[in-house]
């Protein structure tokens, strides 16, 4: 029999429609089914029960071993109740239950005594209530595999709320998926407008919200907001707070979102707008501005990838130049081609990520050190020559503080450079600053904790330089320790939860750790496999080391690994496109087709 039915309301929502449902028979059939069916017949009967529950004046007669098999609230209570002595003189148990309703106990002893029950729309929520609360636990999974064959858009958020309210973990997971997956077609229905403000930052908030577009984000936001604005005006900058603002179309920010009446009175609100242009019109500054609102939604194309960039390959005992750009999406575990840099055989270049873009800066070609910096447009995915820097240098380090991006020391026309210089992206400027105490190349570079570190590299001697340089950019000066502990050349140095690892080198598997607020060095867990000349990222809380070469005849190595700081340990990744050493290798935000 088909029925049209009312199901589920939400604190504060409308009814939720669960449209076309059939009344379904859960039927279990539990060991012992004739037996069952005999101590039904006696509890009809009243013969040999032992236990009376009397619930709105109605009485049931049951036996207690059958009960407390099926409910452990009821098991306990029984223990309890025979324990006390409260029940001495009776002939029978008797349990008299007010936070319960006569028909849905009715409902629930039927199905303890015969393991079958029509659900429908009308009663499955109310029987799920009380089968949690009373710890029914089989009959609760009947209940939820009932509704999660009942979602739909315009009732899976009030079953998501009623789900977390009862602690449902399955079917909490079911409805949550659901309604992140169809936001599309939730946005249009009425249930979003009546959720609680907490239920509904919640939601939208997720990064697996799915939308191609974050303007459906923020017009839904804006509906729920004036379907009662005089008690959730007040909430307007907590909304727009986690919405993805800086992946919103500019127009549409200047045309739509600028003259909305509840961002044009709230300055918090202005502020998150203010944000959002800002990250468009200054893509070059993007790494100091990242928040969770530049994090891109996993279904928005928008991923952050790891780029590896030009390099080196061995064929046989050979080397010769890549000029192949590739991205990893971790999302789907893929690689996708970028434009191919735009220049042949060049080796020992430095490659930072500004933002989205990326710098390539110097390098050698054809025994001629240079001093060009390109720069990959991410947007439109091409390479063009923006600037040299004041002295032509490779085997060079690069990185970015305080959205500059600084070239440190490497080998210039006449031997080791202890210049540093850095570049504005904005105004298209160079600055000298104070140079290297110790000229070096081939080096470790990052930055931790507000300062430029230096580790190791070449001397002008052709040795381990063994020396400690640190820069802090507000006072312009440099300090340095010399240490034997300090070996490393040829391999790269990222920062991770205020560390600073040094990867690989001299064909090594060490992996050592710097801690600069104790100032002290140890050696941390072996990568799989030696590593000289490759680069490493840091993405998502891991580092990951890509590529390098094992010896000095080979092999070029094709694959990377990743660092999990949770268990300490290195893994083995997937295949990179070939085997590369000498190569750039950064993180930026790419936008990737679909397919």
């Amino acid at each position: 029999m088909w029925v049209w039915e009312k199901l589920l309301t939400s604190p504060g929502s409308e009814p939720m429609d669960l449209g076309h449902s059939l009344c379904w028979p859960q039927v279990a059939k539990p060991p012992g089914k004739e037996m069952l069916k005999e101590l039904n017949q006696q509890r009809r009967a009243k013969a040999f029960t032992d236990l009376k529950i009397v619930v709105e004046g109605r009485e049931f007669e049951v036996h207690q071993n059958v009960l407390a098999s099926c409910s452990l609230y009821f098991k306990d209570l029984i223990q309890r109740s025979v324990q006390d002595g409260s029940q001495c003189g009776r002939e029978k148990l008797e349990l008299v239950l007010s936070n319960l309703q006569a028909d849905v106990l009715e409902l629930l002893l039927e199905f303890v005594y015969t393991g079958s029950l029509v659900i429908d729309s009308a009663n499955a929520k109310t029987l799920l209530e009380a089968a949690s609360k009373f710890q029914f636990h089989t009959f609760c999974k009947v209940c939820v595999s009932f509704l999660e064959k009942q979602l739909t858009a315009s009732n899976c958020l009030g079953v998501l709320a009623m789900a977390e309210a009862m602690q449902c973990s399955e079917l909490y997971h079911m409805a949550k998926a659901f309604a992140l997956q169809i936001f599309p077609e939730v946005a249009t229905q009425e249930e979003i407008l009546n959720i609680s403000k907490d239920d509904f930052i919640a939601y939208i908030a997720n990064d697996s919200l799915n939308t191609k577009a974050e303007e459906l984000v923020y017009e839904t936001v804006i509906k729920w907001i004036k379907k009662d604005p005089v008690s959730r005006a007040q909430y307007s900058a907590e909304l727009l707070a986690v919405v993805r603002l800086p992946f919103i179309h500019p127009s549409y920010l200047l045309n739509v979102v600028d003259n909305e009446e509840l961002i044009k009175s709230s300055e918090a609100c202005r502020d998150l707008v203010n944000e959002a242009k800002r990250y468009h019109m200054l893509p070059h500054a993007r790494q100091e501005m990242q928040t969770p609102r530049t994090r891109p939604r996993l279904s928005a194309g928008v991923a952050e990838v790891i780029v590896l960039v030009g390099g080196r390959q061995m064929v046989g005992m050979t080397q010769r130049s890549l000029v192949a750009v590739t991205c990893w999406n971790p999302q789907n575990n893929k690689w996708y081609p970028l434009a191919s840099l735009p220049f042949y055989d060049r080796e020992f270049f430095s490659v930072v990520s500004a933002g989205d873009n990326i710098y390539l800066s110097g390098g050698m070609e054809s025994g001629v050190t240079l001093a060009d910096v390109w720069c990959y447009m991410s947007l439109l995915d091409n390479w063009n020559l923006v600037s040299r820097m004041t002295v032509p240098r490779c085997r060079h380090n690069s990185l970015v503080y305080d959205g500059k991006i600084y070239t440190l020391g490497g080998l210039g026309v006449a031997g080791n450079v202890d210049h540093v210089e850095r570049y504005d992206t904005i105004t298209n400027q160079w600055e000298a600053v104070a140079p290297l105490p110790k000229a070096v190349h081939s080096a470790a570079a990052t930055v931790c904790g507000g300062k430029i570190y230096v580790f190791g590299g070449v001397n002008e001697a052709g040795r381990a330089a063994g020396v400690l340089q640190s820069y802090i950019p507000q006072s312009n000066t440099w300090s340095f320790i010399e240490s034997p502990m300090i070996d490393n050349k040829y391999a790269p140095a990222v920062t991770l939860n205020g560390f600073v690892f040094i990867l690989g080198g001299a064909y090594a598997r060490a992996t050592t750790i710097y801690d600069p607020d104790k100032g002290n060095i140890k050696a941390g867990p072996n990568m799989n496999h030696s590593r000289q000349f490759c680069s490493a990222v840091v993405l998502d809380g891991k580092i990951y080391a890509t590529g390098g070469i094992v010896s000095s005849e080979g092999p070029a190595l094709g694959n990377m690994e990743a660092y999990e700081p949770a268990t300490n340990t290195w893994a083995l990744l997937p295949h990179m496109p070939c085997p590369v050493f000498r190569h750039g290798c950064v993180v930026i935000k790419k936008y990737i087709q679909s397919g």
